[in-house]
């Protein structure tokens, strides 16, 4: 079966995603941007209109592969790209809430805290997955705002996660950190949760069969 290159588009800034040899991550679907500077963890607003203007023509609806832990952040960018109300599923071992060290430059441990402040579409986010310690950076938004950390999410099943979905029924952006995952399996630059694969796999299984997805990502590339 031919793979369909339009439902992937590769944003490549470390340069790892070229070494992969995987089919989708050359040709249409690549966008090189390892010649935009200040980039790394942190987005000035220079290079976030940069990065902008290159995805101007890519659909938001597909899966979208973000390179590194680093450069999360470029989630945000794609949800300032949706133009009706949603919900965001974050997994990761982070929770990617903190507040703004730099004059509300966006970064890749807050850029769900910023998503949530400058686009009023998002209407509510879960976030699964994350280090116990770390929820008290979620406070601050109520309702909009579930966490289900990896202690708890341990000894549950993986229906667990649809079922903590908001209960208004809107289409869902997801995005994926492989940090989310135990060490077993996947390497990445940052400290790792627990979560094993099967159980990512089937969460999202039972999401696609219950919300409709109107978009994707995936970062953690060591």
């Amino acid at each position: 079966m031919e793979l369909d290159k339009s439902k992937h588009t590769v944003l490549s800034f470390s340069g790892i995603y070229p070494e992969l040899g995987l089919p989708f991550m050359e040709g249409e679907p690549f966008v090189d941007c390892s010649d935009i500077g200040g980039t790394v963890c942190y987005c000035d607003p220079e290079s976030e209109s940069a990065i902008l203007s290159r995805i101007s023509e890519r659909r938001t609806e597909s899966l979208h592969w973000i390179d590194s832990g680093d450069y999360h952040y470029i989630s945000a960018l794609w949800l300032s790209r949706i133009t009706s109300p949603f919900d965001l599923l974050v997994f990761d071992h982070h929770p990617d809430m903190q507040e703004p060290a730099f004059g509300g430059i966006l970064s890749c441990g807050g850029w769900v805290r910023t998503s949530l402040e400058r686009y009023p579409l998002l209407r509510n986010v879960l976030i699964a997955g994350i280090n116990p310690s770390l929820e008290g950076e979620c406070e601050g938004f109520g309702e909009r705002v579930k966490v289900l950390n990896k202690d708890f999410l341990a000894g549950k099943d993986h229906s667990v996660v649809a079922s903590s979905l908001p209960s208004d029924g809107l289409p869902l952006y997801i995005s994926i950190d492989k940090d989310v995952l135990s060490a077993d399996d996947a390497r990445t630059d940052w400290d790792q949760g627990n979560m094993v694969l099967p159980f990512l796999l089937e969460a999202l299984s039972d999401i696609f069969a219950l919300r409709k997805v109107i978009g994707a990502d995936i970062c953690g590339e060591i």
